[in-house]
């Protein structure tokens, strides 16, 4: 008997070393920050800045790239009420750092290079769009071709003027991109000139989203794109009333962004 309870003894022992010992030695996410790891200069002659937070994976595992665009920025907007807890959600306010981590996605961050006036305010925000396009994508070109990168789920993601801009860069290659996320894009123009399909679809899948209490030019904005899209046979969804209120970058949803930019995707929907 007592030589039976020592035998059960080592037994548990045994277990729980081992136990311990798989779950220490499973590989935990990890994540790379790199700044501006490769020169890129725009056809102005301008030196542009990004980061990648590129994901710790086996060697030969391709993964796919996130690029995130954030909202018109200036420290001048604080003078107006209706702005005063605007802040263009850089980020590192998006919770897209720590999701991309977890999920094995690549996530490029450009930074804009020029600078225009809003609201009287001198501010960066992808404006003008043309002088801001070359720069972006030679990043994108420039990621895909240094890193194990699916070229077949690129996609693009902005809130408000960056969000605009998405659709500005996919209608120039609508086969590059497997879908856009929109998040409460603007437009300077009534026309919605930038926002128009350069082709008929099915092209790039379009997500679009805005949060509760978001600006109410901004909402018809997001509406009358979904009706635009859906005219030209694209594949179209729009999520609204995100949590939290305001304009900004709706964090608590990035599962749910994630799985409709891979469900509407030209090249993973269904």
């Amino acid at each position: 008997m007592k030589k039976k309870k020592i035998s059960c003894y080592v037994v548990v022992c045994c277990l729980t070393f081992f136990t311990f010992w798989f779950s220490g030695c499973q590989k935990k996410p990890g994540q790379t920050v790199l700044n501006t790891p490769h020169k890129v200069v725009d056809s102005f002659g301008k030196q542009r800045e990004y980061r990648l937070f590129y994901p710790i994976v086996n060697s030969g595992f391709r993964v796919p790239l996130l690029v995130y665009f954030h909202g018109v920025r200036s420290e001048c907007f604080k003078q107006f009420p209706g702005l005063r807890n605007y802040t263009g959600s850089p980020v590192e306010e998006t919770g897209l750092i720590e999701f991309c981590k977890n999920n094995n996605i690549a996530l490029l961050v450009p930074e804009p290079a020029y600078e225009y006036k809003f609201h009287n305010c001198m501010c960066k925000g992808w404006s003008p769009f043309d002088k801001e396009l070359d720069g972006v994508e030679k990043m994108i070109d420039l990621v895909v071709e240094k890193y194990s990168i699916s070229e077949k789920r690129i996609f693009l993601s902005g809130l408000s003027a960056g969000a605009a801009f998405c659709f500005h860069i996919a209608n120039r290659k609508p086969e590059r991109y497997n879908s856009i996320l929109s998040h409460g894009q603007g437009s300077l123009y009534e026309d919605l000139r930038y926002l128009m399909p350069t082709q008929p679809g099915p092209k790039f899948g379009v997500l679009l989203a805005y949060t509760k209490g978001d600006y109410k030019n901004l909402i018809e904005i997001c509406q009358e794109t979904e009706k635009i899209y859906k005219e030209n046979n694209y594949k179209v969804l729009l999520l609204k009333d995100l949590p939290p209120e305001n304009h900004r970058w709706s964090e608590t949803s990035n599962e749910l962004f994630w799985k409709y930019l891979n469900e509407l995707g030209q090249y993973t929907g269904k």
